[in-house]
């Protein structure tokens, strides 16, 4: 079959094959159709493989930069136009690698990503999103949802993942479910077991090892979806307007380096494959000793001595 006759479809079927040789998650072969999809209505007509070229890659990130209005009227963050970029350019990478294309690999350059800082929460405000909740089933589970987010830098996904059979409370850790299916090991704190010890016992107690841990009003299992609507309800309450759900991941990966972490043992609490992502944290923890010292102001001193 030569490269000119292959329908974009065709070589899309490869490449999720190609995935699923891999054994990559479900969740990774989402993403890519999600991704991929978007793609492949922005080329229109284009069906052919042939239609995959740098010029066309190139307008598809200008677009995502500068064209592309979501729902809510608000255009891509950097971080999300990255993402698609992303998927686009592995399978990109793909039919260069099948000989579905010429290699203009090199030609592939990511997007520029504009980076804002990122504020941590500070202790005050971590003490009040802790103690903002009611005692109902699902205030005491939102609240477990924060404490262990604070406490361990679990992602989204992991806290609605997270079964009865991977949580050892008398050991005080827990097995968690990250990105690929991957596995790790999270120690629990005093007040995360406390918690999670006190939600299981209310409201869980008869649920088998391989149900989930939290479950919604009906019994079921969460959905990402309701973190974000809990998130949402919680910005209110709070009155902390930059809040949301991985907002505390980077506040637990910020105190662990700020007490005395190391960045090795922090890369394996949050389940990154790569140093490289952890060392972010680094700047962090930076600014917020910075933060949290009194400025010595050269300007002060001198103005102060006449």
């Amino acid at each position: 079959m030569k490269p000119q006759n292959v329908t974009i479809y065709e070589a899309y079927k490869m490449f999720i094959n190609e995935q699923l040789f891999r054994n990559n998650s479900k969740r990774t072969l989402i993403w890519y159709n999600e991704n991929l999809s978007a793609f492949f209505n922005w080329l229109g007509e284009n069906k052919n493989v042939d239609s995959l070229t740098v010029d066309n890659y190139k307008s598809y990130c200008t677009f995502l930069q500068h064209d592309y209005v979501k729902r809510n009227g608000q255009p891509l963050k950097s971080s999300s136009i990255n993402s698609r970029v992303r998927a686009v350019k592995a399978f990109y990478k793909y039919c260069i690698e099948e000989d579905l294309l010429p290699d203009f690999s090199k030609k592939l350059k990511a997007t520029k990503i504009r980076k804002t800082e990122k504020l941590p929460l500070d202790d005050d405000e971590i003490h009040t999103l802790v103690s903002v909740f009611g005692d109902s089933a699902l205030e005491e589970r939102n609240r477990c949802w924060v404490i262990l987010m604070c406490d361990s830098g679990l992602r989204r996904g992991e806290i609605i993942n997270l079964q009865i059979g991977n949580v050892y409370l008398e050991r005080g850790f827990m097995i968690v479910t990250g990105k690929g299916d991957k596995q790790r090991f999270v120690p629990l704190g005093e007040l995360s077991k406390i918690s999670l010890a006190t939600y299981i016992h209310k409201y869980r107690n008869e649920a088998n090892e391989s149900e989930p841990v939290f479950v919604n009003r009906f019994g079921e299992k969460c959905t990402i979806n309701t973190v974000k609507q809990v998130f949402q309800k919680l910005k209110k309450q709070t009155g902390i307007l930059r809040l949301h759900a991985h907002l505390l991941r980077h506040t637990f990966a910020t105190n662990y380096l700020v007490d005395g972490g190391d960045l090795e043992t922090l890369r394996l609490l949050m389940g990154h494959s790569d140093l490289q992502v952890t060392t972010m944290y680094l700047h962090l923890a930076e600014n917020k000793k910075l933060l949290q010292r009194k400025h010595q102001s050269h300007l002060d001193m001198i103005i102060n001595s006449f």
